[in-house]
């Protein structure tokens, strides 16, 4: 059992060599997928097959204004000076992020295979005492189909405050919802049955927001956030382990 905190503990487990291995085989997988994808579908959009980043959001930011000038109502809006670059920083942040995210939860789904190297090294280290359950395939399917159509609602709610400044933060909403549902989930379904992660989830709800919040906030430093994606799962891990024997100690006792 970690004698430090669950911050210091998960961080000492992040740079072993193991966790690091597997680390690095994910992130190179994404990067190679990812941009196979990427420039797959850019280069069937535009016909451009010499791929470059900065420009491609450009491009795309280009085609919004086209679109936008199509319309009387923001043809007129974006005829103003302030307003059109205003909105045209926005724009190129906003797809800049969105292909940030996509990044981060394309790679969340590429190290999700891996999670069970991760869980099973701190429940061989620290936990032996508590085994390992797993949610079936199934109701994973179901979790993930409900997650993603939820998030897609979130997100046309919650898009129009974008060009509205402070309330353009409303639209990390999705993205948090989307990430502390998949990151519970994923490690939980590792550890518990499915009774024990609703209960688990019921109980200490608000505990889990909290620290995947403090999780969400590191994704929002690029590139180290991403880097430290295996990281979450440990931090987590070792929370849910934790409630996980504790959950199991009470109901042995009742009964």
């Amino acid at each position: 059992m970690p004698s430090r905190n669950i911050e210091l503990s998960a961080f000492d487990d992040f740079l072993s060599l193991r966790v690091l291995l597997f680390s690095i085989i994910s992130l190179v997988l994404t990067f190679l997928l990812f941009m196979a994808i990427f420039s797959f579908l850019y280069s069937s959009y535009s016909g451009e097959y010499d791929i470059d980043f900065f420009k491609s959001v450009e491009n795309i930011t280009h085609d919004i204004f086209v679109f936008m000038e199509a319309y009387p109502l923001f043809s007129f809006i974006i005829e103003h000076k302030i307003i059109m670059l205003l909105l045209h920083y926005l724009i190129y942040f906003g797809v800049g992020l969105l292909f940030y995210y996509l990044f981060v939860a394309f790679y969340s789904f590429i190290i999700s295979f891996f999670i069970i190297y991760f869980i099973s090294y701190l429940q061989k280290k620290y936990y032996t005492d508590v085994k390992l359950e797993g949610i079936g395939i199934v109701s994973t399917t179901f979790f993930y189909l409900k997650s993603i159509l939820i998030t897609i609602i979130l997100f046309v709610i919650f898009s129009p405050a974008y060009i509205i400044p402070a309330l353009n933060l409303l639209i990390f909403v999705p993205i948090y919802y989307f990430f502390h549902k998949t990151l519970v989930y994923d490690v939980s379904s590792v550890i518990n049955t499915k009774r024990e992660y609703k209960k688990i989830k019921k109980v200490n709800g608000a505990e889990l927001k909290a620290r995947t919040g403090f999780c969400f906030l590191l994704t929002l430093i690029p590139v180290f956030g991403i880097l430290l994606y295996p990281y979450y799962f440990l931090y987590i891990g070792h929370y849910l382990l934790r409630e996980t024997r504790e959950l199991r100690y009470v109901e042995a006792f009742n009964a």
